[in-house]
């Protein structure tokens, strides 16, 4: 197992604004939690590890990076995840430096030689010459992830880096199915959706001269397209899950999804 095992896209947050160091704090505790669950540890026992930790000397040891870290007990995996603060947050730096890059690292306590080897490894990551500035460039988590394991680790060693993705083109005429691939779609992280206002073809047969006086139908006046980019692995349980809801429908009728790999893939969408 090596440091991208443990680094994931749901630990990796950019935070905009100006905090205090209690209120970093408080940021890696509840990513912590989401990764552990309320039940292994509580956020008070975190924040307690960590503020043990930082009386010890502060973790921001300068550069605008700081590597806050704690070992606790009842945990049989490591927790690394990352926090940019573009406009930069105190935290008591030995240089007084705010810090505007930081990894936390949580440790199993069985594991201190690894501990120690994954502090090393982020610190000689992020005083690479440019570095820094290259993943705080990158605008949400994915990109983050990416490109901090491009400095971290061996030329293509991380498989996650590979990650195959796929697009799913959903075309819906039925507005109550709308909402509800919506809610599945919603759930998503690591995703960037747009949506297309549609047209019925009968609406142009019944305006071409050849077709206008024979095509009487009426056109459907809800028809929504949803393009939808994820990774692959998750694409197929999406499937799944919008299966569940179409399936209802009387020979799928006013639902369409394909699914096509994604050859090449650059770029990313805000929200």
């Amino acid at each position: 197992m090596d440091i991208s095992d443990y680094i994931k896209p749901e630990l990796i947050e950019i935070i905009s604004g100006h905090h205090t160091k209690d209120e970093v704090l408080n940021q890696i505790a509840e990513l912590v939690l989401r990764s552990t669950g309320p039940g292994v540890h509580s956020k008070t026992e975190i924040l307690r590890k960590l503020r043990d930790r930082e009386e010890l000397g502060s973790t921001g040891f300068g550069n605008n990076i700081a590597i806050p870290h704690c070992a606790l007990s009842n945990i049989d995996e490591f927790i690394i995840g990352i926090i940019i603060y573009p406009d930069g947050a105190e935290f008591e730096a030995m240089d007084s430096k705010p810090v505007k890059f930081l990894v936390f690292i949580i440790a199993p306590e069985k594991k201190r030689n690894q501990h120690i080897r994954f502090l090393s490894q982020v610190s000689g990551t992020l005083r690479q010459p440019g570095a820094m500035d290259d993943i705080s460039s990158q605008l949400n988590s994915i990109a983050v992830r990416e490109r901090f394991l491009k400095y971290a680790l061996p030329a293509g060693k991380d498989k996650k880096q590979k990650e195959e993705y796929s697009m799913l083109r959903i075309f819906c005429q039925v507005e109550k199915k709308f909402h509800e691939i919506m809610d599945i779609l919603s759930e998503l992280k690591d995703r960037d959706i747009s949506i297309i206002e549609g047209t019925d073809a009968k609406k142009f047969m019944k305006e071409s001269a050849f077709f206008g006086k024979i095509w009487s139908d009426k056109s459907t006046k809800f028809h929504k397209i949803l393009i939808v980019v994820l990774p692959t692995e998750k694409a197929n349980d999406t499937i799944r899950k919008l299966d569940h809801i179409v399936g209802a429908l009387p020979e799928r009728r006013g639902i369409m999804i394909i699914m096509q790999k994604i050859e090449f893939i650059s770029g990313y969408l805000n929200d």
